[in-house]
C-alpha cells in the first residue's frame, strides 16, 4: 500500500471511518489474519532476542554506522532541503496534494536551496519549521509529511555540519578570541539525545499519520488506491482487508519508531517499505518520500538515542551488557 494514498488518487470523502473499521473487523477471517500476523511478529522478535543470530556481525555493523555521525547534518540537509525545493518548484505547500498559490513558492524554493548549500542553516531551518506549522494550521493534510518537521527541528539543533557554506565561512572568518566553538562533548550529547528523538518523532509521526489518516480516516481514497493498482491480485484478500492491514503495519511501525523500539531494525524496515512503494507505483511523487528515506538513514546511523525505550531497556539491571548494542543505543 502506498504510504500517502492522497498523492495517487482523487480526493474522496469518507463518511464513517469507525464504522468502516468495525465492519472489517467483524469478519472472523480478518481478525484471524491480523491477529495471526501480530502474533507472528511478536514470536519472531522474541525468538531473535533469545537466539540472536549473527550477533557479532550485527554489532560490527552498528559500530561502523556510529562512525558516520559526522555525516548526519549533511544527510538531514539533503533529505529535507530536496523536499522543500521540490515543494517550492511544484508550487505545493510542503505536501504534494496541497496546492500553493502566489509568491510563497519562491520562499519555499529559496529556503530549500539555502539548506542544501548549508548557509545560515539554523535560522533557515527555524523559519521553514515555522512555515510548516502555519501550513499545518491552514491545511491539516500537511500532517502526511510530518517527517519534514522532524528533520527541520533536528537541523536546527545539530547545525550545518560539513560540508556546508557555513563551515567554509567559519574557516575564512574565524571566531573572535574568547569565543570558542561548541565542544565535542556538547555535539555528542546532541547526537545521543535531541537529534535521534526529533528524527524519531518526525519519521514515526509521518508513518503513523499515514496509517491512521490515509488508510482509515479517508478510507475511500485507500480503497480507490487498492483498486487502481490491482493490489488484490498481488495478495488475494478483500480491498477492505488490504486497507486495514496496511494501516496496522504503518501505524505499528510508526509507533515503534516514535517510542524507539528496535529503532535501527524498524528504520531499515521503513526504508524497505518505502522502496517497494516507489518502484511499484509509477505515478508516485518520489520527492515526497526523500525526507522519509533520509530520516530512516539517520536512525540507522544514530539508533534510538538516550530518550528511547531501547535505551531504557538497556539501562535495566542485568540487561545493560546484553541489550545496549542489540537495541540500537
Amino acid at each position: 500500500m502506498h504510504p500517502h494514498v492522497g498523492y495517487v488518487t482523487e480526493e474522496e470523502a469518507s463518511t464513517d471511518p469507525i464504522g468502516f473499521l468495525l465492519d472489517v473487523l467483524a469478519d472472523p477471517l480478518t481478525l484471524l489474519l491480523l491477529g495471526g500476523g501480530a502474533l507472528l511478529v511478536i514470536l519472531l522478535v522474541a525468538a531473535w532476542a533469545k537466539v540472536r543470530p549473527l550477533e557479532a556481525e550485527r554489532q560490527r555493523l552498528v559500530r561502523r554506522a556510529q562512525e558516520y555521525q559526522q555525516y548526519v547534518p549533511w544527510m538531514l540537509r539533503l533529505a529535507v532541503g530536496l523536499v522543500v525545493i521540490g515543494a517550492g518548484l511544484g508550487r505545493v505547500l510542503f505536501a504534494p496534494n496541497v496546492p500553493l498559490d502566489g509568491w510563497p513558492y519562491l520562499v519555499l524554493t529559496a529556503l530549500g536551496f539555502l539548506l542544501l548549500l548549508g548557509f545560515a542553516v539554523r535560522p533557515v531551518a527555524l523559519l521553514a519549521l515555522a512555515g510548516y506549522a502555519v501550513a499545518l494550521v491552514i491545511d491539516p493534510r500537511v500532517i502526511g509529511i510530518f517527517d519534514v518537521a522532524g528533520g527541520l527541528a533536528a537541523i536546527a539543533v545539530v547545525g550545518p555540519g560539513s560540508p556546508s557554506l557555513d563551515d567554509l565561512l567559519r574557516a575564512a572568518f574565524p571566531r573572535a578570541p574568547g569565543r570558542e566553538p561548541v565542544t565535542r562533548t556538547v555535539s555528542e550529547a546532541r547526537y545521543g539525545d535531541l537529534v535521534p528523538l526529533l528524527v524519531r518523532v518526525g519519521l514515526g509521526g509521518a508513518l503513523a499519520a499515514s496509517g491512521i489518516v490515509d488508510k482509515l480516516v479517508i478510507y475511500e481514497q485507500a480503497l480507490a488506491a487498492v483498486d487502481k493498482y490491482g493490489l488484490t491480485r498481488v495478495v488475494p484478500v478483500s480491498a477492505e482487508l488490504w486497507v486495514v492491514g496496511a494501516a496496522a503495519v504503518e501505524t505499528a511501525l510508526g509507533i515503534a519508531i516514535l517510542f524507539g523500539v528496535l529503532t535501527r531494525f524498524c528504520a531499515v524496515l521503513a526504508f524497505v517499505v518505502l522502496t517497494l512503494a516507489v518502484f511499484a507505483l509509477p505515478d508516485d511523487p518520489v520527492i515526497a518520500h526523500v525526507g522519509l528515506f533520509g530520516l530512516s538513514s539517520v536512525l540507522v546511523v544514530l539508533g534510538g538515542g538516550r530518550w528511547s525505550l531501547d535505551a531504557l531497556i538497556a539501562r535495566r539491571p542485568g540487561l545493560r551488557g546484553a541489550t545496549s548494542e542489540a537495541f540500537g543505543t
